[in-house]
């Protein structure tokens, strides 16, 4: 199935309603393509030094955790303005960016692919009851190179899988399921999705490198995911809002009781209304 499901309004309510329905919302352009290019090159440069393989041709994939402390273009993206407001929107200001990842995936015409459908969480699936079990995390993916066509590594998602705990697994372990449906998109699209909706990447079958950075939010009483080092020269740049986004607090009792304590993140919302702070922020 290749269907083009982005979410052409701007509205935080149609894209709450599209993300509470399917688990997820397509949000395009939301990085300018300045900013892209940019990104890009700070992509480029960490996967050449973290690549032990050469030339460029036939390189392997890398998939780099706790990636955003190694350059400040990647630690302007905790809050960006088309996206932030919408995960606030979710799950409050009471939040924190506790998981990141840097994927690079070169063509792979011949390989074949095991089983990668999968919910985010890791051990929230196993250690939490109810069917669904709660949401806990909100993702969001921002896509680097061209991706809107089939073929190209493609973020791939079952609609509406985010309430159930299971899918059907093919006994052959093919990826290809009923209702799977790639993500077309441009460079500086992002896609937000709720941890819980069933997702896989799709193979690289184009002579195109597909580039993608991701960022989860959760709330700050949960623990870390990664492993997280900012260097020192760039955490005392940061604002306060970013600070927060990378876990920091004064006291441990603020993560369990904001409403002791005004956040950050929610100084910035406090007399913005949701609606109107992506062109406010």
């Amino acid at each position: 199935m290749t269907t083009d499901v982005r979410d052409t309004g701007n509205d935080l309510a149609a894209r709450k309603a599209s993300f509470e329905r399917d688990g997820f919302v397509h949000i395009p352009g939301a990085l300018p393509p300045e900013q892209v290019e940019i990104l890009i090159s700070k992509v480029d440069k960490i996967w050449d030094e973290e690549r032990t393989d050469r030339p460029v041709s036939g390189a392997k994939p890398l998939h780099l955790l706790a990636f955003c402390g190694r350059e400040p273009e990647f630690l302007e993206m905790l809050d960006p303005p088309a996206t932030l407001p919408s995960v606030v929107d979710l799950i409050g200001t009471n939040i924190y960016m506790f998981h990141c990842h840097l994927d690079v995936h070169p063509p792979e015409p011949d390989s074949v692919q095991p089983w990668m459908w999968h919910q985010d969480g890791g051990v929230i699936n196993r250690d939490l009851e109810g069917e669904p079990r709660p949401r806990m995390a909100v993702k969001l993916a921002y896509f680097l190179t061209d991706v809107s066509e089939a073929g190209r590594g493609n973020f791939m998602v079952l609609p509406g899988s985010h309430r159930v705990n299971q899918i059907d697994r093919p006994a052959d372990d093919d990826n290809d399921i009923p209702g799977a449906t790639p993500i077309l998109a441009k460079p500086g699209d992002a896609v937000m999705f709720d941890r819980r909706l069933w997702h896989a990447r799709s193979p690289n079958r184009s002579d195109i490198t597909r580039k993608a950075i991701f960022y989860a939010y959760t709330f700050r009483w949960v623990r870390q995911r990664d492993d997280l080092e900012v260097k020192p020269e760039l955490r005392d740049a940061l604002t306060p809002v970013r600070r927060q986004l990378l876990g920091e607090g004064e006291h441990a009792i603020d993560y369990w009781m904001p409403d002791l304590v005004e956040t950050p993140l929610a100084a910035r919302f406090k007399r913005v209304d949701l609606t109107d702070s992506a062109s406010n922020m």
